[in-house]
């Protein structure tokens, strides 16, 4: 599988979302890679496009754990991925990437309406993501498909932005959001 360039002929409904596999996961650095050059614009944080991604082995459990979904734009083609992870009656969503020549089309959103569905499913009550207040394409982004900033984090999303300070991530730019299931995700 790899990477597949964007042709202009092929609409975002022709991305077919599914579930992830474990052979997903050798294309998963080339996303995350690509996705996070939107940061080499972004003043203070131009250090994240060429930060280390997320570690195959974390991918691989969340895989295992059925909270992981691939945006594949023909077969062996991917192009996005989606990891999550159930908290109780939440699912966190860890990481939304789309390879940079496929986004601005709706994949993340399909992406992000995947893991509803399957928390729906589950019976969950909430998505959660943490994210950067201040970049276009995250929290103002994320609010435009129904999540709300939290005002007060409980232990486990303070916890998260913890970690995420103690790896550099300024704190005074980030911001915990949850979308409820019974809010619209468009």
């Amino acid at each position: 599988m790899a990477v597949a360039a964007a042709p202009r002929h092929v609409q975002p409904h022709a991305v077919r979302i599914r579930l992830a596999t474990l052979q997903d996961v050798a294309h998963m650095p080339a996303i995350e890679q690509s996705a996070a050059g939107l940061f080499r614009g972004a003043a203070g944080l131009e250090w994240l496009a060429d930060g280390p991604g997320m570690a195959r082995a974390e991918h691989e459990r969340l895989i295992l754990r059925g909270a992981v979904w691939v945006a594949e734009a023909a077969p062996g083609h991917l192009v996005g991925f989606l990891d999550a992870e159930a908290f109780g009656q939440e699912l966190h969503l860890w990481e939304l990437s789309v390879h940079a020549e496929w986004q601005r089309r709706g994949i993340g959103t399909r992406l992000i309406l995947a893991a509803q569905a399957h928390a729906a499913a589950q019976g969950l009550v909430a998505l959660t993501l943490t994210t950067f207040a201040d970049l276009p394409w995250s929290a103002p982004a994320y609010a435009r498909l129904g999540f709300r900033p939290v005002s007060s984090p409980g232990p486990r999303l303070q916890g998260v932005m913890d970690v995420e300070a103690a790896h550099g991530l300024p704190v005074e730019r980030r911001v915990a959001m949850r979308m409820g299931m019974r809010e619209p995700a468009m």
